[in-house]
């Protein structure tokens, strides 16, 4: 007897059994906690909108595809995105062609509604299934990594074959100021998104606000950001940072940072880096913005082993190509998986 398998639309009242089965699915070892207060946060209080999800349903739910909700600017456009994030099948049901009809549902209903792009940055398994659905590999983002305490990046290198320990002084971003305070200046972080907008104008960039970065960065649960600036006559630049630990160091993530002149920049993260007691730093950026020469001035050497970038045009009238990775200038943070 073949299992009926119907797609339907999400709804509030599948909120529960959603939860459960990504955790099922996609297991709960991860930086943050996939709670209902997460799911609510990252599916339904997105100030770009809520995402768009549909479910497969068998008497009970047994696949989730979502689409969360992006903008990004480019050319004074502004670029209605979604961004392919949860997916999950639940294990009695895999091998039944759920994924690609959940994802290709999903397009075609983000297609009906006008979105442009749909984007994510898929594992080396999960990619094959995306390039089979019409995605196109953009390439794999260059990272900048500068170490701070070299000793212990080598004896993490060693600890394996020497039975090493790693453990040591954990740092603690939170003597910095939160990502709300730093907001509390909304007109001040404003008016520096818009002079940091200026250096990636010719690239395709997340359309940053202060409601989305308090969204993103400041209401989160379970992750905590931390937020460092520069005041002189003003706001002049500002970083969002994340500590993580990595194969057991300590990781500075500098998830954004906006500045309205190099210096400006070049002197916040060399404070950030002073203060810090994390083993080493990470940042992305565009090859060919200021925000670069202020990294490598510093000491960050370029890693070609990023996060691979993957995308679905829905639409053929784009100011910029969005299939070359020379067309992007992301962040760190929109990077990350959440």
């Amino acid at each position: 007897m073949t299992t009926q398998v119907a797609i339907r639309e999400y709804q509030a009242t599948d909120e529960t059994p959603v939860i459960a089965l990504l955790n099922l699915a996609l297991g709960t070892a991860r930086a943050f906690e996939r709670s209902t207060a997460f799911f609510r946060w990252k599916h339904l209080e997105n100030p770009f909108g809520r995402s768009l999800m549909l479910l497969a349903d068998s008497e009970k739910v047994v696949g989730l595809r979502a689409f969360l909700r992006w903008q990004f600017r480019a050319g004074g456009q502004t670029i209605r995105a979604v961004r392919a994030v949860d997916t999950a099948t639940h294990p009695e049901f895999q091998r039944m062609g759920i994924f690609s009809r959940l994802t290709s549902a999903c397009v075609d209903r983000a297609r009906a509604e006008g979105v442009h792009l749909v984007f994510n940055t898929p594992n080396q398994y999960s990619m094959p299934g995306y390039l089979k659905l019409g995605w196109t590999h953009v390439g794999r983002s260059t990272v900048f990594v500068r170490p701070l305490r070299p000793a212990r990046m080598l004896r993490s290198v060693l600890a394996p074959r020497l039975g090493l320990s790693l453990e040591g002084e954990r740092d603690e971003v939170s003597r910095w100021a939160s990502v709300d305070t730093l907001l509390e200046n909304e007109g001040g972080v404003a008016d520096l998104l818009m002079h940091d907008d200026a250096h990636l104008a010719v690239g395709i960039r997340t359309a940053r606000s202060p409601a989305f970065l308090r969204w993103r960065y400041a209401q989160v649960p379970s992750l905590r950001y931390a937020a460092h600036w520069v005041e002189r006559g003003g706001l002049r630049a500002a970083g969002i940072f994340r500590l993580t630990r990595r194969r057991g160091l300590q990781e500075l993530m500098i998830c954004e940072l906006f500045m309205e002149e190099a210096r400006d920049g070049r002197h916040l993260v060399r404070d950030a880096l002073r203060t810090s007691k994390a083993d080493y730093a990470v940042a992305h950026c565009a090859w060919t913005t200021p925000h670069r020469r202020v990294l490598l001035s510093l000491g960050f050497v370029p890693v070609p082993r990023g996060p691979h970038f993957t995308v679905r045009p829905l639409t053929n009238s784009f100011p910029i190509d969005p299939t070359t990775l020379t067309s992007w200038r992301l962040a760190l943070g929109d990077l990350e998986v959440f």
